[in-house]
């Protein structure tokens, strides 16, 4: 009788056991973990919060990744300057106290760019060069409603000497020293708002024009400038925008002497809240500038028929 034949058998394979441990977040790279993060705050921005509370490795990340730091404490500032090393711009305008200890305070923030102080009170000249000496690399300064400043301020505002854009916007104590020292100290400035800056005249201007020829925007506007400040202006030779609102020492006869020096790259005009401006100096304008795109002549004059016909 014959024996059954063997049954084949069937080598079963053995699986090994991965036991490596888990991707960590410190072996991805910056950029990746910043995109990340990146997605997280624009769907919610007290995630970042959230995400920097998980680890140690998530707070160190999260420290690296804030560009931005709006604090409401003035108190808090070394604490959170020394947290966040790669900061970019500081937003101190929720600090509506902010006296010149507070800013002498500040530890060195070579990284800070920008900084706004524009509802901030209570700081001077003295935490100014303060803040000047802590952030060395600062291109952008926010001044705006700054009432108590003058030019001993403006003195050491100018030595940021790679400021780029300056607003002291409504710091009506300001007058043609403090606007000199600015523009020889920070030749580099392409935009400046003197919005409200009653203490500035003709002299003052003409020394910006004569160091700062790479600004582009300028702001005037409710100023009291008049027809001998025109030629100042139009030497600025690299001036796109120029914003003039509200400046009823300017009349026709100061737009009409625009025929003799006038900035040819001018783009932008704005002259709106005028009185004392006809269709006699509107039309002054448009023959002096070839380059302007933009002329504002809201709550002005109307517009005659002249005028009308000239620009169609």
């Amino acid at each position: 009788m014959a024996s059954p034949m063997p049954t084949p058998t069937h080598r079963v394979k053995r699986r090994r056991l991965d036991l490596s441990p888990p991707p960590h977040l410190n072996d991805l790279a910056d950029e990746l973990l910043f995109l990340i993060l990146d997605r997280a705050a624009a769907h919610d921005p007290r995630a970042l919060k959230s995400f920097s509370l998980v680890s140690r490795a998530c707070h160190a990340a999260e420290s690296r990744h804030r560009r931005v730091l709006r604090p409401f404490r003035p108190d808090l500032l070394p604490a959170a300057l020394a947290r966040y090393p790669a900061l970019s711009r500081l937003d101190l305008s929720l600090c509506p106290r902010l006296p010149d200890a507070a800013l002498a305070a500040l530890p060195a923030a070579p990284s800070v760019s920008a900084v706004d102080l524009s509802r901030s009170r209570g700081f001077g000249a003295a935490g100014l060069a303060a803040l000047v000496a802590a952030c060395p690399n600062l291109t952008d300064l926010d001044l705006s409603n700054g009432l108590d400043l003058g030019d001993a301020a403006a003195a050491e505002v100018a030595k940021a000497r790679r400021l780029q854009r300056l607003s002291l916007s409504r710091c009506k104590r300001i007058t043609d020293m403090g606007l000199g020292c600015i523009a020889v100290g920070c030749p580099d400035l392409r935009e400046l708002s003197l919005k409200w800056c009653i203490g500035v005249t003709h002299l003052g201007l003409d020394l910006l024009a004569l160091k700062c020829n790479k600004l582009n925007i300028l702001d005037l506007s409710y100023t009291m400038i008049v027809k001998k400040c025109f030629p100042a202006i139009m030497k600025l030779q690299s001036l796109q925008v120029l914003l003039l609102v509200g400046c009823n020492g300017i009349d026709d006869d100061a737009l009409t002497s625009l025929d003799q020096e006038c900035s040819k790259s001018l783009q932008v005009l704005d002259m709106s809240n005028y009185y004392n401006v006809t269709h006699v100096g509107v039309l002054s304008i448009v023959k002096a500038m070839p380059n302007l795109l933009e002329l504002n002549l809201s709550y002005c004059s109307p517009v005659s028929s002249p005028l009308s016909s000239f620009i169609t």
